[in-house]
């Protein structure tokens, strides 16, 4: 906060530094800005003059997120692509769904490449996210493009190696994970034919061209009308808006709660089966 700066100042200007001591400089560090230099007037003005020439800056993080890959015995028929909750990785995920590989089913199940502490009542654990939401649409939209070109590339690289097509792949999200994966899969219906959406809306408002293009996936809608974190309506008008857009979409209810549980995958199955995407 402001305050704050003020008084870190403080203490940097009266510590017992010596008089007219800039502060550190960055020029051998990948910053987009060289320095910040301390004014050399009185040591109000200092502060002051400081505090008004503070610069902003940025640099790149790179980081290592585990993705799994759990090959179908026999034959691939499809591939499912699951995208986890918020604070979840992709391990749940995988025990749930990795029966499926015994119809014909290849599971890319990656963790959310943002990283956070997730604190529990008797502990504390790394957990993962797809994106970052404050309430600013625009960062949103834009965390949400980032993480949309890091799992494209991973698609595109691990389905092309196994010659998956685009007609056979499914994207799958849970929650958090399903907000991803409708604006993912709608907008790279070539890549992702089909689409689950699990205890989540569509991001409609991001999708504007893309409603209107008449190129779609096939959407599936999971969602119980008692769950405590996500409201009905909303998923509702999801179904709404996608039928009026002129895609395959269907909204099946179940009991689980907030959950990927057995009622979902159960729904799960009847629908990748009626697509003629198990074996």
């Amino acid at each position: 906060s402001h305050l704050l700066m003020h008084r870190l100042l403080h203490f940097w200007f009266q510590s017992g530094s010596p008089a007219g001591t800039d502060l550190p400089t960055f020029g051998g560090l990948p910053y987009n800005r060289s320095s910040l230099h301390a004014s050399r007037s009185g040591s109000e003005d200092r502060q002051e003059d400081l505090l008004e020439r503070i610069q902003l800056n940025h640099r790149k993080f790179e980081d290592d997120v585990a993705w799994r890959w759990i090959p179908p015995e026999g034959r691939v028929t499809s591939c499912l692509i699951a995208l986890h909750g918020m604070g979840q990785d992709g391990s749940g995920l995988a025990r749930h769904l990795q029966h499926l590989t015994k119809r014909g089913v290849a599971l890319l199940i990656p963790d959310g490449p943002y990283r956070h502490e997730v604190r529990e009542r008797d502990t504390i654990r790394e957990g993962h996210s797809w994106y970052i939401y404050t309430g600013d649409q625009e960062r949103f939209l834009t965390s949400m493009q980032k993480s949309e070109k890091d799992l494209l590339a991973l698609v595109e690289t691990v389905l092309g190696t196994e010659g998956i097509e685009g007609a056979s792949t499914i994207l799958l999200g849970f929650s958090q994970g399903g907000y991803m994966a409708g604006f993912i899969a709608c907008r790279h219906p070539e890549r992702f034919a089909s689409c689950i959406i699990s205890s989540a809306r569509l991001k409609h408002e991001f999708l504007e061209d893309e409603l209107t293009s008449g190129e779609l996936p096939a959407v599936l809608l999971l969602h119980d009308e008692n769950d405590p974190l996500t409201r009905p309506e909303p998923v509702r008008e999801s179904f709404r808006i996608l039928s009026e857009a002129g895609a395959d979409v269907e909204l099946e209810w179940h009991s689980d709660g907030h959950r990927l549980g057995d009622g979902s995958i159960e729904s799960i199955e009847c629908w990748l089966e009626s697509k003629g995407l198990l074996r």
